[in-house]
């Protein structure tokens, strides 16, 4: 169906009322779209209201991120990414079995690899906080995920993500160490993790 004639308040209301009727996967998902449609509209009168394309394609993102559904997805907000991830430290985490956060890809004399961090560390803490609380937090921007499995791998990668020249504390524990270590890290422009 086509909503591009319709107000961006009117397209809302009129998509969630399809999604509510059509969706073939609401029961399975333990989708409400009830109490997502209260949840989002005031995003959809305010856009409306200020005639704002930016906030109503944000705001239609966030609405589709809620639905987890790998072949649902929304407006990519290119200018949104880049400005809260364009930074990075030089490497990458992943989660084993038990719970522990390595860091299994470690670029050569990225600002991780010089602060001391080294391949195969575990990271503790972000920012004083514990690295499962931080990752599980995340709201990937390749949302959303039909699993629980590449949500969380997408997570990982976004939560040692940063806009550039953010300061960020790491607590890690390089192999062999028996106590953390504490480094302050500055988000450097970083496509190659």
């Amino acid at each position: 169906e086509d909503f591009s004639g319709m107000s961006y308040l009117d397209a809302f209301d009129a998509m969630v009322d399809k999604l509510r009727r059509e969706y073939a996967f609401t029961e399975y998902k333990g989708i409400d779209w009830d109490a997502l449609h209260t949840a989002f509209r005031p995003h959809f009168e305010a856009a409306t209201r200020n005639r704002d394309s930016l906030a109503y394609r944000r705001a239609l993102r966030d609405f589709l991120w809620q639905i987890p559904d790998g072949h649902v997805s929304g407006p990519f907000i290119f200018e949104d990414f880049q400005r809260n991830v364009a930074g990075g430290f030089g490497m990458l985490i992943r989660e084993t079995d038990d719970g522990r956060v390595l860091v299994t890809y470690l670029a050569p004399g990225s600002e991780a690899a010089r602060a001391g961090i080294a391949l195969r560390a575990e990271i503790v803490e972000i920012n004083g906080r514990p690295v499962s609380d931080v990752v599980s937090e995340v709201m990937p921007w390749t949302s959303p995920f039909s699993t629980a499995h590449n949500l969380r791998l997408n997570q990982l990668r976004d939560a040692i993500r940063f806009p550039l020249n953010t300061r960020a504390e790491i607590a890690y524990r390089n192999p062999g160490d028996a106590t953390p270590n504490v480094v302050t890290l500055v988000a450097s422009a970083d496509t190659d993790s």
